[in-house]
């Protein structure tokens, strides 16, 4: 009897062991399943994709009264050259060039992007009108459907992140006039990989107030059926329909109103930060022109002329921003006579109050032909003598790319496009080696 009960408790405990075995043995194989990735669900495709913001903006020009881009595809090519398609739309979505000559629009905000390094943006363009200040319009040329872009560099689109590309369309570049009456696209379009150091230009925001954060003084705002949340601090301005300054606790939810700032690098993909420098309530407007008075250090108002329309006098309050084209602060006596500009401006009891100023760089001289000598600080084009400006950049143009290359890739015999300011030796920012 002893024997036999001490048999069955042996058998027990070894039925036992087997069982804790078996048990560790499962739990073991659930981690490695997991750790690796077998078990699926939300998080796994939440770890495997972010989203990419890409803002459209433009270079200034005063040919032309519109530039219509309509784009019907963007895509991203990733370093074993598969294409991602972003956003597409068969009946495309047209954009006017010079309506952003000083700002960014943001043109799709695209998520379930694949997380990983790409190499290269392409935009397919399906049509590009020039619109005349008569009205006349003007079909320009497009040799190829596509656009492949070059960044500097790849770019790495992060899990549950928001990356944001600016594409920079130069329509003094993009648009290449063959013979009267006879214009081609050219693939001059700059991608900007935006970051805390570099935030491009201002980014114009219109929407509706979802909800408002007065703790934090943040709001959210929906904007292209999407939620942005749009940050404030005691150095954002306020205008009221009146064009009178107002403040963050004037504003409400539904009212319609525009951000006006940065997008912040890597924000959280399901609902993009932004940091609003600038938030207009009311029927602001974009004047565009030419400065014919300038307001000085002191002035409280100033001058614009479009084309051949009257002159128009803007009011300047003391809290109104000044920005240069590229999304950095000036002053208000930087604004010279001579000075492109674009001013967000309302009108109330029949005169103009502005929230917003933005002044453009002077025009920009051009030099073409044939390289002819190579020397070791000047290049000579056409005869003329071409020196490199601090931070000049070059570019191989093809038919549907733009690639960066440097000055010890030019050859004696090359067509180069330069772009700077004219003088006894032309000094050049840009320099296009056009295939």
């Amino acid at each position: 009897m002893v024997v036999a009960k001490l048999l069955a408790e042996e058998e027990t405990l070894a039925q036992r062991k087997s069982w804790w075995l078996l048990s560790a043995l499962i739990l073991v194989s659930s981690f490695v399943l997991f750790a690796c990735g077998g078990g699926g669900g939300s998080s796994s495709s939440s770890a495997s994709t972010g989203s990419v913001g890409v803002l459209v903006t433009d270079g200034p020009s005063d040919i032309f009264k519109a530039i219509e881009v309509t784009i019907d595809g963007v895509s991203l090519i990733d370093d074993e050259d598969n294409l991602i398609e972003i956003w597409s739309d068969l009946s495309g979505k047209t954009v006017d060039l010079l309506n952003l000559e000083t700002e960014a629009e943001l043109f799709t905000l695209a998520g379930d992007v694949p997380v990983g390094w790409y190499n290269k943006i392409r935009l397919h363009i399906s049509a590009v009108d020039l619109v005349e200040f008569n009205d006349n319009l003007i079909a320009v040329e497009v040799p190829s459907a596509k656009i492949d872009l070059n960044p500097r560099g790849q770019f790495y689109v992060s899990a549950d992140e928001t990356l944001l590309v600016q594409l920079d369309f130069d329509a003094n570049k993009v648009i290449h006039l063959v013979n009267p009456g006879h214009y081609r696209l050219r693939p001059v379009v700059f991608v900007d990989i935006l970051t805390a150091k570099n935030m491009g230009r201002l980014v114009r925001l219109p929407g509706i107030i979802d909800s408002v954060d007065g703790i934090n003084s943040q709001f959210v705002l929906l904007h292209q059926s999407a939620e942005f949340l749009i940050y404030t601090d005691n150095d954002t301005l306020f205008f009221g329909p009146d064009g009178i300054p107002t403040a963050f606790a004037d504003l409400d939810d539904g009212d319609e109103v525009i951000a006006i700032g940065h997008f912040r690098a890597g924000s959280d993909d399901t609902q993009p930060e932004f940091d609003a420098v600038l938030v207009e309530e009311g029927d602001y407007q974009k004047l565009r022109g030419t400065l014919t008075v300038a307001p000085g250090a002191t002035g409280t108002s100033l001058t614009l002329v479009y084309n051949t329309d009257p002159p128009i006098v803007v009011n300047l309050d003391d809290d109104t921003a000044f920005y240069d084209c590229f999304g950095v602060m000036i002053a208000k006596a930087d604004l010279v006579v001579g000075q492109r500009v674009a001013v967000d401006a309302v009108m109330f009891a029949d005169e103009y109050y502005a929230a917003l100023v933005v002044a453009c760089p002077d025009s920009v001289d051009t030099l073409s032909g044939e390289l002819e000598a190579i020397e070791l600080l000047t290049l000579t084009v056409e005869g003329q003598c071409a020196e490199e400006a601090n931070g000049a950049s070059y570019y191989l143009l093809g038919e549907d790319t733009l690639t960066e290359i440097t000055r010890a890739d030019l050859t004696v015999g090359d067509t180069l496009l330069l772009f700077g300011d004219d003088g006894v030796c032309f000094s050049y920012r840009q320099l296009f080696n056009v295939e």
